[in-house]
């Protein structure tokens, strides 16, 4: 069966480095890592509001049952709390992350989801990590082990199964979420092409994923077992993450960049946000 192709439009520009794409309440939210802000957009204008700034670089948000926002401080190995007004300490992850936090995913139960890249990817060699979990308090622990540089990551819709992918490795893995957070029955979910590696995803109705693959300028489909059945090639720039948002939840709303590294990236303006119609509507968080 041949791969579907579709064309990015520009939707948003004069990011530095956006990242952690959420569709929430009519609305999407990003983080702009570089400028230490996280953003609202408005779906039907393009309008960017800045929410609110950060001490530290953002990266993975995620809402609490009580409706306050969770942001990831990368460098800090720090998530924060913004109830609407101002931002306050929540967790400290550095017992369980040795390298910077990134993306983050957040159940309806309060339980979360930290990745953590595991190593400087600017300058040194690769190495496993753990997958840092947080309980409904905000207390962290180890949910997973042996990952290479765990990154994006999507709950299904019956919030039993946490999909992962790694920026250090071609497969994504699938895991059950136990009572306690921690996961079980690690499994592959599927194997990216040859060359590429997984940045931010999210999750459709059907079960597939969309999966923002940097080293291959490209963002992919891929079915439960690993068949490629969508493209959205970004020539020139990398793919680094993803949503299913809007009324219907059928546009993609990409971030691309010209660069991987944030140190690059600050001051340039040069990230975006690209959309593209699909068929099959989103599902499950985020």
């Amino acid at each position: 069966m041949s791969i579907a192709e579709h064309t990015l439009q520009e939707f948003v520009s004069g990011l530095d480095f956006g990242e952690a794409p959420r569709w929430h309440d009519g609305a999407l939210w990003i983080s702009d890592i570089a400028r230490r802000e996280v953003l609202r957009i408005d779906a039907g204008s393009a309008a960017v509001t800045r929410a609110f700034s950060t001490p530290g670089e953002p990266s993975g948000l995620g809402w609490l049952p009580d409706g306050s926002l969770l942001v990831v401080q990368m460098e800090e190995h720090e998530v924060q709390r913004w109830d609407g007004v101002s931002l306050a300490p929540y967790a400290d992850t550095s017992a369980f992350s040795r390298w910077k936090l990134n993306d983050m995913v957040v159940a309806a139960s309060g339980q979360a989801w930290i990745s953590n890249m595991g190593f400087d990817y600017e300058s040194e060699p690769a190495c496993t990590t753990v997958l840092v979990g947080l309980d409904p308090q905000g207390k962290p622990f180890a949910a997973a082990d042996g990952l290479h540089c765990p990154n994006g990551m999507a709950i299904d819709p019956s919030g039993t199964q946490l999909v992962v992918g790694q920026s250090a490795s071609r497969e994504v893995l699938q895991f059950r979420i136990t009572a306690s957070g921690e996961l079980a029955e690690r499994s592959i979910f599927g194997t990216l092409p040859q060359g590429g590696c997984s940045d931010g995803l999210c999750m459709d109705a059907a079960g597939a994923l969309w999966i923002a693959s940097p080293t291959t300028r490209e963002f992919l489909r891929m079915e439960p077992g690993g068949r490629i059945t969508d493209r959205v090639p970004t020539p020139g720039r990398h793919a680094i993450a993803c949503v299913l948002g809007g009324t219907d939840r059928r546009t993609l709303y990409c971030l691309t960049a010209p660069t991987l590294s944030l140190r690059a990236a600050r001051g340039t303006a040069d990230g975006r946000i690209e959309t593209v119609r699909v068929g099959i509507p989103g599902a499950g968080t985020p």
